[in-house]
């Protein structure tokens, strides 16, 4: 099945509700030893709300005023010049200052403040709870890199989830190069320091496909929202959810 375009994070339906229980299994019969793994970005964290703000302070340094037009509703992916065409922002100033507009971006994106900006995806906070609750170690595997710590931490902790070692854990990048999915194949350590992964959560069909090849006896989950610009698809086999609410939560 193709994943849908964008978030979707309020959206529910059956299929969902009964995904979401089978993680609450996995996570009540996993034992001590047992580990859920979740990603951060486009997964429990949604950062499109710090690219919005990102565009919009340069906007307001250069007088770039169409940037202003960028809502979060336009990033669907990781390639900011179709998000620039979605929001209409001027197409004579993206051809001609392009590389500085992604310049800016990339540059504030990655740093640690930049992440007061984002926002938890609806009901992830108590998803991961729950599955600490009873009795998961939670390792939050992101490609986000050490000098993003402090703030990656203050905002998991603000939203709600659950980060007190050793049971819990954010695994990051030691820095920006090299390849993040061959960066999360490397998860020795997981099984080293906190035991067995009996669960995953990503939002990249590379990084499922690979979890579910790795760890055939876990429950691997892929979560629609954006993705890179990879043409991967997640296996068929792969249970799907576009958000963590269930169909009774917005009754």
């Amino acid at each position: 099945m193709t994943p849908p375009a964008g978030h979707l994070p309020l959206s529910t339906s059956s299929e969902q509700d009964a995904v979401l229980g089978r993680i609450a299994a996995v996570a009540a019969a996993a034992g001590p030893d047992g580990v859920g793994v979740f990603d951060l970005d486009g997964c429990l964290v949604d950062n499109r709300h710090r690219q919005v703000r990102i565009l919009q302070e340069l906007a307001s340094q250069t007088g770039w005023h169409s940037l202003h037009r960028v809502e979060a509703h336009h990033i669907r992916d990781w390639d900011l010049r179709s998000t620039l065409t979605r929001a209409g922002v001027d197409a004579g100033l993206v051809d001609a200052h392009y590389g500085r507009i992604r310049g800016h971006w990339f540059r504030h994106f990655f740093r640690s403040e930049a992440c007061r900006h984002d926002r938890a995806m609806p009901g992830a906070a108590s998803l991961v709870r729950a599955c600490a609750a009873a009795g998961l170690a939670i390792a939050y595997l992101t490609a986000r890199h050490e000098e993003m710590r402090l703030g990656t931490e203050r905002s998991l902790r603000d939203f709600g989830f659950p980060l007190h070692r050793p049971r819990h854990t954010l695994i990051m990048k030691t820095g920006m190069v090299g390849d993040d999915t061959a960066y999360k194949a490397d998860a020795a350590v997981l099984a080293v320091t906190l035991g067995k992964p009996v669960l995953f959560l990503d939002n990249e069909p590379r990084n499922v496909n690979l979890y579910r090849e790795r760890f055939p006896d876990a429950l691997t989950v892929f979560l629609a929202t954006d993705h890179s610009p990879a043409p991967d698809l997640p296996h068929p086999d792969i249970p799907q959810i576009t958000g963590f609410l269930r169909s009774s939560d917005l009754g």
